[in-house]
């Protein structure tokens, strides 16, 4: 085979076009040759996921719900993700939660968290992580522990919380908060402290 070509540079790249595509041809043939039985099972890579793993890994983005109570109270919860439990497809458990309570006479209750745990079967939840309940216009709460009733439009925080009302900063076991026709209701039980001090609502 000759080629005839001006200058060596085109002659060397004319000559690498030539014995490059003859080189890959017996190199194919050379791994053809030596590379025996391939077991099928054992070359195409794939991945382990665990069921369980999968299913927690299926999530909603931003879901939002809402529902009336038993007493009239309107029901709206939104998130930033939601996802079902594993071990309990009725649970729905929520991140960067806000469920807001709307009374009849329009006075409302709205209650933020880290995370929450939601049942469709009970229709309660179980909320932690930075709880906090603002009862407009007058009242704060934190605690990191709340629990809620939907069909009752009831909340009820234990373990102990600090809030703060119209009349100073408040301290008890327990809170419970019932929305009612008119307004909400804010009972506390055991141990409660009032720090009188008006001007901390300002």
């Amino acid at each position: 085979m000759h080629f005839s070509f001006d200058d060596g540079y085109s002659a060397l790249v004319a000559w690498l076009k030539t014995l490059l595509p003859i080189a890959a041809l017996g190199l194919l043939s050379t791994i053809f040759l030596f590379s025996g039985k391939v077991d099928v099972t054992q070359s195409l890579p794939y991945a382990e996921h665990n069921v369980a793993e999968i299913i927690r890994e299926q999530r909603i983005t931003q879901p939002y719900f809402t529902g009336i109570a038993s007493n009239g109270t309107e029901i709206a919860l939104s998130a930033a993700y939601a996802s079902l439990q594993v071990e309990n497809a009725d649970i729905l458990e929520i991140t960067d939660l806000s469920v807001v309570l709307r009374s009849t006479s329009d006075h409302t209750v709205q209650v933020t968290a880290g995370q929450g745990a939601l049942d469709s079967a009970t229709q309660t939840a179980q909320i932690s992580k930075n709880v906090h309940i603002a009862a407009l216009p007058n009242f704060w709460l934190k605690t990191e522990a709340l629990e809620m009733n939907f069909n009752q439009g009831v909340a009820s925080a234990k373990g102990g919380f600090q809030g703060v009302t119209a009349l100073g900063a408040i301290t008890a076991g327990e809170m419970h908060l019932q929305m009612t026709a008119d307004d909400q209701q804010i009972v506390f039980i055991n141990d409660v402290r009032l720090v009188y001090s008006p001007k901390l609502i300002d």
